[in-house]
């Protein structure tokens, strides 16, 4: 009977070696919070609305609310809890006529949206961060899409920029919402 050559030995070292090179690189992914420890505990009053458009802040504020609370170590909490406010303000939301068919009906739209964000100590009021993210979304009406539909797509997105400020010093995180020297104070997401 002739000796069968240790493949099986040599696959199982490679694929040790390939592993362990991974483990080395990192996915980043991270199961713990990327937030810095005293911005955790976080209130988050109703967003204020400097536009002509009614309840924008209230539908804004609830993604925000939904977005903190998909973070890992996030939490929202009442104001003698936290450590910080959370405070926005849309400051502009503009719906703008992209093109129009030959009878002047409107074919494609877009709606941008501005909000200011402070992020303050909750015990002292002071502003710890402050910066601004804006997003565009547009829609077509002759496909049936509405200002609703963007707005609420548009919001979803900038809830996400908003809570990625939150998390300074990481990747994800804005040049803005991370006070980068030279950055512009406006983080912006278009499409």
């Amino acid at each position: 009977m002739r000796e069968r050559p240790l493949h099986g030995t040599r696959r199982a070292a490679w694929s040790g070696l390939l592993l362990a090179v991974l483990a080395q690189l990192g996915c980043g992914y991270s199961a713990g919070p990327l937030t810095p420890a005293g911005f955790r505990k976080v209130h988050l009053p109703l967003f204020e609305n400097q536009t002509w458009y009614r309840d924008l802040e209230v539908e804004l504020t609830r993604q925000v609310a939904a977005e903190l609370q998909s973070r890992p170590g996030i939490s929202i909490v009442p104001l003698g809890e936290a450590d910080i406010v959370l405070a926005g303000t849309i400051v502009d939301f503009e719906q703008r006529v992209l093109s129009e068919d030959s009878n002047d009906r409107v074919r494609e739209s877009s709606a941008v949206t501005r909000v200011r964000i402070e992020v303050r100590d909750a015990r002292t009021g002071a502003v710890r961060r402050g910066f601004t993210v804006r997003d565009r979304a547009e829609f077509l009406a002759a496909r049936g899409e509405t200002l609703a539909a963007a707005t609420a797509e548009s919001f979803f997105d900038l809830a996400r920029q908003v809570v990625d400020g939150l998390e300074a010093g990481f990747p994800r995180a804005s040049a803005a919402a991370r006070g980068a020297a030279g950055a512009t104070q406006e983080a912006t997401a278009d499409g």
